[in-house]
């Protein structure tokens, strides 16, 4: 099969754009003729959209177009590697690139969210030849092979591809001032999500835009790139924005559908430019589940586009290589499928509960899910709900899907995993090991930690049920936002952002965070080095009152060095106090004149106690 895509990409190259647009138009009707199952998806999706807005005749004219629209992309992406950047200039015209501008303008880099729409691949290459700075986060494709091209493709014109998951990257890049650009339309259930309104229908969808937005400051900028005959246009909106609630949740699911509606109305105005044979909606909430899977089942058990056959002719197999390279459903990671009976050793349940009990008899926790599954030893639930029972603090444990191995208990959450406390922490990743018994969990996915004024990151993960503690390993990143009673600040606040290699302890019960290897605090007055950081928690706000720095202790304003064995760090204030032996190295400004010091992060030097 990849034999047939390095052909079909050597024709690509010997032809001029116009006629390899027009074999790709050609490819798309092909293709439309013989995916029945894609196309027959993509008809039912439109339905479910635009309901009695369309009539048959209309939605599969609609399909066909999308089939041609999508034939043409994958042509015009094999010729992308020839094209100048002058040349792809004249293949674009712009609209509102006025807001990427101002962004940059501004120092705060932009979050640039667009849908697979048009030839999406175009916009980044199109935004570099235009001199700005940009980088693309991606998932993982299936085939190696056509990764690699794609991250060639953005690589030799300078734009470098992320894989999702990559935080401190994109936020660096963000706070460098740069273009990040996210393809955040589809229903990937790996991923941190809330159900927001997409063309009238509750859809599973990222967080992600929304949480570098609120975590670096950095607007998101929804955009298109539209297809018009053999040429397109790039449609920037203004950027989107709420009102900030203090509720951070809340707040993400707003930005998340705010973006989330402008994406939707330049799809119902082009629908034919968008892969509606992705299952948008697979994932629904429990009571619209049943609705959603009647209306948009696809006879047959294969999610995919059927792209084996060893007897078809050798232009048939380039043909569905070339769709293999087009369609995200044969290009992406596969669908996980739901459970189904294997054999008729296995049993079903409509309904499964399980509980765990103190030596005095009162519930320590228990676990219920919507429908269960029994094949041996192993018990596997759909949306599950765990309670873990505690004097002063409950939890409440939440996943899409959940497996249980009955000789220990231990359970393997699995999708959207969520530990709420009654007092208001929030914890999310995408799978976690809970053993209820021991009031434990690990895991070693990216982890999230959230309380109304901190936001905590990192990779790996092992704490107790009720959050009282929680250790994350690797690649931590925790951003404070100032509380209301905290005092104000002149010029106003700016987020403080720690990060470091890990670990990061966090006791919740003595209200104290400790960090350790590679320690930097980031303040809007300068940054702190260190080897270990002890942050100690206001207990009712949850934020830090004060931190203290240990182990090579460096403090850097602009081009000044101050060193220390310790220092006390205080967030609300921007202060820092130095203690032990301190030294100061000051450098002249280029300006001349005065001798420069560090009275804006206001440090305090104490004389050493004898």
């Amino acid at each position: 099969m990849y034999w047939g895509f390095l052909g079909l990409q050597a024709v690509a190259r010997l032809l001029p754009v116009g006629a390899a647009q027009a074999c790709g138009r050609w490819l798309g009707r092909v293709a439309w003729l013989l995916l029945r199952r894609e196309a027959a998806r993509t008809e039912q999706h439109l339905a479910y959209a635009f309901g009695e807005a369309l009539s048959a005749p209309q939605r599969r004219r609609i399909a066909r177009q999308v089939f041609v629209n999508l034939g043409q992309t994958a042509m015009e992406w094999l010729l992308l590697p020839r094209l100048s950047p002058q040349a792809i200039q004249r293949l674009v015209t712009a609209e509102g690139i006025e807001h990427l501008r101002q962004a940059i303008a501004k120092g705060t880099g932009a979050i640039v969210v667009t849908a697979h729409f048009g030839n999406w691949e175009l916009i980044a290459l199109y935004l570099r030849s235009l001199g700005f700075e940009c980088a693309v986060l991606a998932r993982r494709l299936r085939y190696p092979e056509y990764e690699s091209f794609f991250i060639g493709l953005r690589g030799a014109r300078g734009v470098p591809t992320l894989a999702r998951g990559s935080v401190k990257e994109v936020a660096q890049l963000l706070r460098a001032n740069r273009l990040v650009g996210l393809l955040p339309d589809q229903d990937v259930e790996s991923l941190e999500g809330v159900f927001v309104d997409f063309l009238g229908h509750p859809a599973h969808t990222s967080v992600g835009p929304a949480a570098l937005s609120l975590m670096t400051g950095a607007p998101i900028i929804p955009c298109v790139m539209r297809r018009e005959g053999s040429q397109f246009r790039l449609l920037v909106e203004p950027p989107v924005g709420i009102a900030r609630s203090g509720d951070r949740r809340r707040d993400l699911a707003a930005l998340t559908q705010t973006w989330s509606d402008v994406l939707a109305s330049h799809i119902r105005r082009c629908p034919q430019q968008w892969v509606w044979m992705h299952r948008r909606w697979k994932t629904q909430p429990p009571a619209e589940a049943a609705a959603v899977g009647s209306g948009l089942r696809v006879q047959g058990n294969d999610p995919e586009p059927h792209l084996s056959g060893g007897s078809a002719q050798p232009g048939l197999a380039v043909l569905l290589v070339a769709c293999c390279l087009l369609l995200n459903a044969g290009c992406g990671k596969p669908a996980q499928r739901a459970a189904e009976p294997a054999d008729s050793a296995e049993q079903q349940m409509s309904t499964f509960n399980l509980t765990g009990y103190e030596p005095d008899g009162s519930k320590r926790w228990d676990l219920e899910g919507r429908s269960a599954q029994l094949d041996g030893q192993q018990v596997t639930i759909l949306r599950p709900h765990a309670t873990g029972y505690e004097a002063q603090r409950t939890s409440h444990l939440t996943a899409t899907a959940a497996v249980v191995q009955q000789s220990n208990r231990r359970v393997r959450l699995e999708h959207d995993v969520t530990i709420h406390t009654s007092d208001g922490v929030w914890f999310t990743t995408p799978a976690l090991y809970w053993s209820p018994d021991l009031n434990q969990f690990s895991g070693d996915s990216p982890a999230r930690i959230e309380t109304d004024h901190m936001l905590v990151r990192g990779r790996g993960v092992e704490g107790s049920t009720q959050l009282k503690h929680a250790r994350l390993l690797s690649d931590v990143e925790v951003v404070l936002n100032p509380s209301d009673d905290e005092p104000a600040v002149p010029g106003g606040r700016r987020q403080v952002i720690i990060t470091c290699d890990g670990p990061l302890a966090l006791d919740y019960e003595r209200n104290i965070a400790v960090f350790e290897q590679n320690v930097h605090i980031a303040d809007p007055n300068g940054d702190v080095y260190s080897d270990k950081l002890t942050a100690y928690f206001n207990q009712g706000t949850r934020t830090i009152r004060y931190a203290e720095a240990e182990g090579r202790v460096r403090i850097h304003q602009h081009q000044h060095v101050a060193e220390s064995e310790r220092a006390i760090y205080e967030p609300a204030l921007g202060k820092i106090t130095l203690v032990g032996r301190p030294s100061l190295l000051l450098y002249p400004e280029e300006s001349g004149g005065q001798t420069p010091s560090f009275s804006d992060l206001a440090i305090v030097a104490p004389q050493r106690r004898n």
